[in-house]
């Protein structure tokens, strides 16, 4: 039995539902690659005719053998064609699939005479605003859209056929049959994945100055605002935010000299984008607003020391500025964020490979795989943190359990080494303390602050994103891709 993916499997399922109780039934696989569509539609048809096209002869010959195999050669005629041109008798299903828009868009052009009252039944890859925006201009309207998920992509399969079609508006041809509200979690699920296209475009457009860029993100702003509001997400404001994050961070966790939560901003502004960085830097601000983002996530906070007035003669009282006069919101987690269970530490040590990770505060410990070396520690938290580090340490000691404290965390070697550690990872660590670490016979790693905090950005835009979306705020979370030392 010819085996299909979920993706030509509910192609599959629209085709054989179309050719239900007809007598005689036919249909075209156009673009029919190596034929295993074809095959499996008429094994599961018995009395199904069809006709198997492609402008490939190898992928031809493939289908033949293909058909030949399976007995069922006698019921097919595979020819080499370009789009419809294989069509030489009335058929009651065309299927294309697997191509972009406009390819599927030019076959129906060119072949429009040849469809007659034929089901269509077409899957493309990208840009399905396109050719809705065809169908609707060739007399041909969509009766009906399904989806699938592949290869995790998520695909939606138009079924349509001639009849009076109304052209669609921007906001139609994006949405489909969405455009009065979402009508299935598998719509829903196709709608997400789209938005999560769009959002992954914008980070990689936010720091690009071009109009070309900027067109492109205007657009993407506004496809994702229709997303939103087809799903039927609900406004939500900072304080929600700060709620959030409180909960993905407790604020009780931090340390009482700390300065976490909401430090800048309105608690009742509306809030539909937000950006996590480690740090509040004048590139965060210019990336969030390139991204529209009403809120800035740090790490850091700003504040740390008691401020007597606020201007532009220093770096934070100028930021602090920008941020009201755009309408920025700032909120921190901190301390609160090492020490939450998920948080940076713990993100620490699941970036380093650790298992069996225990600890309390801003402590972890975990277990590295049997047999590494302190050589080998280094050059995987210089990998997979992404900066320099320096060894303090024989290359050849043994390494089994991992303490870390991330960023200034070197006056926990102690705590680290009471829980079992042989080898600490920190971003910064004192002379003197590194050198009794070693007197010791602990090991240590020393990775940078950046590099051992940044990781848990992205960890708390997800866990944010996560909980918007959980109760369905029309909220999309972005992760700063800037470094504050242009590394």
């Amino acid at each position: 039995m010819v085996q299909l993916d979920e993706r030509l499997s509910a192609i599959a399922a629209l085709a054989l539902e179309a050719v239900e109780g007809i007598d005689a039934p036919w249909a075209a696989d156009i673009g029919c690659d190596h034929g295993r569509m074809t095959a499996y539609l008429l094994a599961h048809c018995a009395p199904l005719r069809m006709i198997a096209s492609d402008v490939s002869g190898p992928s031809m010959e493939k289908a033949r053998r293909l058909l030949a195999a399976r007995g069922l050669a006698d019921r097919a005629r595979v020819t080499e064609a370009d789009g419809l041109d294989g069509i030489d008798r009335p058929v009651d299903v065309i299927i294309i699939a697997g191509m972009g828009a406009e390819t599927i868009a030019g076959i129906l052009r060119a072949g429009r005479e040849k469809i007659g009252g034929a089901r269509l039944i077409l899957q493309a890859n990208v840009g399905l605003p396109l050719l809705r925006r065809a169908l609707a201009e060739l007399g041909l309207r969509v009766e009906r859209e399904a989806f699938a998920r592949a290869a995790g992509r998520q695909y939606a399969i138009l079924v349509a056929r001639a009849g009076e079609a109304r052209m669609p508006d921007a906001r139609q041809a994006l949405l489909g049959t969405a455009a009065q509200g979402v009508q299935s979690e598998a719509q829903r699920a196709y709608l997400c994945w789209q938005r999560g296209v769009r959002v992954r475009e914008m980070a990689d457009l936010a720091g690009l100055l071009t109009e070309k860029a900027r067109a492109r993100m205007r657009e993407n702003s506004r496809e994702v605002a229709w997303m939103a509001e087809a799903m039927g997400e609900k406004a939500c404001t900072v304080g929600e935010i700060e709620r959030l994050v409180g909960e993905i961070a407790p604020c009780a966790l931090a340390e009482e000299w700390d300065n976490v939560g909401l430090l800048l901003g309105r608690t009742n502004a509306p809030v539909t984008r937000v950006l996590t960085a480690l740090d509040l830097t004048e590139g965060v601000v210019r990336e969030a607003q390139a991204l529209g983002a009403q809120a800035i996530v740090t790490h850091h906070p700003i504040m740390m020391q008691a401020r007597r007035r606020v201007t532009d003669g220093d770096r934070e009282g100028r930021l602090m500025l920008t941020l009201a006069e755009r309408g920025i919101a700032h909120i921190a987690a901190h301390t609160n964020f090492d020490s939450a269970p998920g948080g940076v530490n713990d993100t620490l040590l699941a970036r380093m490979g650790a298992e069996n990770v225990r600890g309390e505060g801003c402590v972890r410990v975990g277990e590295l795989p049997a047999g590494m070396t302190f050589a080998q520690v280094c050059a995987r938290a210089g990998q997979r943190l992404g900066g320099a580090v320096r060894a303090y340490g024989a290359p050849d000691t043994p390494v089994a359990v991992l303490g870390c404290c991330s960023g200034a965390g070197g006056g926990c070697l102690g705590e680290a080494r009471a829980l079992g550690a042989d080898c600490f990872l920190t971003g910064e660590i004192k002379h003197h303390v590194a050198l009794d670490a070693v007197d010791q016979g602990v090991c240590v790693v020393e990775a940078g602050h950046f590099e051992t905090e940044n990781p848990a950005c992205e960890v708390m835009a997800n866990a944010l994103q996560n909980a918007c979306d959980a109760l369905k705020y029309n909220v999309t979370v972005f992760c700063s891709k800037g470094n504050p030392f242009g590394r």
